[in-house]
């Protein structure tokens, strides 16, 4: 892993995010995390070189699925790996729109975190 790499946290859950950025921070990641998708877009237009992003589906003002639909549209962001972190139950609809349109899915509460952090060594090692 190298340490420049920086991971983009899209979460509005204030407490979910500083634990993830906590979490990456001690595994030598550089984090930008916001609350919503808006703010999102403001940091990929900043210009860094995200190796991930981690996004929640359901958030105000730009949802997560308006943000990776963004993401896809955008030939400079289009290959950033997506993780989602989602508390929905999503329909069959939902969850294949999700697995082809990111890198992995995970059920907030439902998975531990090394298999997180396994996730984003993966992904990120493919960007090395």
């Amino acid at each position: 892993m190298k340490p420049e790499q920086k991971i983009l946290i899209v979460d509005d859950d204030s407490i979910l995010r500083d634990f993830y950025s906590r979490v990456l921070v001690s595994e030598g990641y550089a984090v930008a995390a916001v609350g919503n998708g808006e703010d999102a877009t403001r940091e990929l237009e900043k210009g860094f070189d995200f190796a991930l992003a981690i996004i929640d589906l359901l958030m105000p003002i730009r949802t997560g699925w308006e943000l990776i639909e963004y993401m896809k549209a955008h030939t400079e962001y289009e290959n950033i790996p997506v993780v989602v972190l989602t508390g929905l139950a999503a329909s069959f609809n939902e969850f294949h729109k999700a697995e082809e349109n990111c890198d992995a899915i995970l059920h907030k509460g439902n998975f531990e975190i090394s298999e997180l952090l396994a996730i984003i060594n993966n992904l990120t090692a493919e960007k090395e």
